[in-house]
């Protein structure tokens, strides 16, 4: 009889134990908050708001036509210098069309919620210069020569003004190769994209110490062109800008012949690059240059 007592008020300890136990833990379970949006959307009332929310939703990134310098400036880990103006609102609905078509549409969705910038800031233009390099003084706002600019979490576009509607066919598709190569800078640079290897052992250790033989390792722009450190990345992206923005029959006639080409250096990192969107993203990338 007391075995059977002992047994009772053991299994009846154990049993409000166990709930002792549940509830406990039911209380420990704290249900995370949403993490909350780091800029505050929409920004305006107009009827592009509405997929500016909606691009926000699908990509995790925020279209931002109202801005501060420090937007534009700073990142996750460090400074840019220049300065950036935010759009003419008579000319955000354009500019979403212009990045929407020329960029946009020529890449699966999955590479673009892959690669997508935290943020995209339409400006009117960006000034990337700041100071004068021989007064050293603040100089007078000037338009970036690209009109893009892009660091590990941006990509700003500086055509959100009425000068974009003003280019001709063949500045756009100059244009066209600048935002290819801005959008993949910053795709590089945050980590959802990562240069080929292949193609980085074609490119030399130290980019100063072969100036004036720059051909001979298949460099397609000057030093000095754009205001970037010389390295794998920027030659990776000028590759992006050259192919998006020139037919084949362009690409070969400037830079892929044997008098550009003297050791065939180009045509490797051209076959390596066109071979990895396709490869890896099922994206042809001669085939945007060959657009219209």
């Amino acid at each position: 009889m007391c075995c059977n007592i002992s047994r009772l008020l053991w299994a009846a300890c154990m049993a409000l134990l166990c709930l002792i136990f549940a509830a406990c833990n039911k209380e420990a379970v704290i249900s995370p908050d949403e993490v909350p949006d780091f800029y505050s959307l929409p920004q305006g009332n107009q009827p592009y708001d509405d997929s500016i929310v909606s691009f926000h939703k699908k990509y995790s990134s925020y279209i931002l036509y109202r801005f501060t310098q420090r937007d534009f400036s700073y990142d996750f880990r460090g400074s840019i210098s220049g300065t950036a103006a935010v759009a003419n609102p008579a000319y955000i609905k354009s500019t979403l069309e212009y990045f929407r078509k020329e960029c946009m549409e020529y890449y699966p969705d999955e590479f673009l919620i892959k690669t997508m910038p935290f943020k995209i800031l339409l400006c009117a233009y960006i000034d990337t210069i700041g100071i004068d390099r021989q007064t050293k003084l603040p100089a007078p706002p000037k338009r970036a020569q690209t009109g893009f600019c892009a660091t590990n979490s941006m990509l700003a576009i500086g055509w959100a003004d009425s000068t974009l509607l003003l280019q001709s066919p063949a500045a756009r598709k100059r244009m066209r190769g600048w935002m290819h190569r801005s959008y993949m800078q910053q795709a590089v640079a945050s980590g959802a994209m990562i240069i080929p290897t292949e193609f980085v052992n074609l490119t030399p250790l130290n980019y100063e110490a072969i100036k004036g033989s720059e051909k001979l390792y298949g460099i397609l722009e000057d030093h000095y062109s754009f205001e970037v450190r010389e390295n794998a990345l920027w030659d990776f992206c000028s590759y992006v800008c050259a192919i998006t923005s020139r037919t084949k029959e362009e690409m070969n006639a400037a830079f892929l012949n044997p008098a550009y080409d003297t050791r065939g250096w180009a045509r490797k990192k051209y076959d390596i690059v066109i071979s990895f969107f396709q490869d890896k993203y099922n994206v042809d990338l001669q085939a945007i240059g060959n657009h219209p």
